[in-house]
């Protein structure tokens, strides 16, 4: 995975892929401890041009994201655009994130489109 990740931020010249990892174990978002890690993250991130966690420059996260927040941004973000969102993992959260897709799709100019893969 860590290959996989590397070489798309590498052929990504253009900047058009956005990526990013979440540590959903550690602790939950605004807790004390993932604000530590967080900034440990970000310090060595910023030195380094490398996540502490995956080696990669994709940029992990710690703690469960507020997935409606995440999807509110990056809609906002990318105006107009066609999105991609690419999952794999528990069913469960599938349906979530493509519930929030559609429910984007008819509140934002931005088209997501729900990818997911089972290994």
């Amino acid at each position: 995975f860590k290959g996989v990740m590397n070489e798309v931020a590498e052929i990504d010249h253009k900047a058009v892929i956005e990526m990013h990892n979440y540590l959903t174990s550690v602790y939950e978002e605004g807790d004390a401890r993932s604000a530590l890690i967080t900034m440990v993250q970000t310090l060595h991130q910023a030195k380094n041009g490398l996540d502490i966690v995956s080696g990669t420059r994709v940029r992990t996260h710690f703690a469960r994201p507020n997935w409606k927040k995440v999807f509110s941004r990056v809609a906002s973000t990318h105006k107009g655009s066609r999105i991609g969102v690419f999952y794999c993992g528990p069913l469960i959260l599938a349906n979530e994130l493509d519930g929030l897709a559609r429910e984007f799709n008819h509140k934002s100019s931005s088209r997501f489109e729900f990818h997911k893969e089972n290994f």
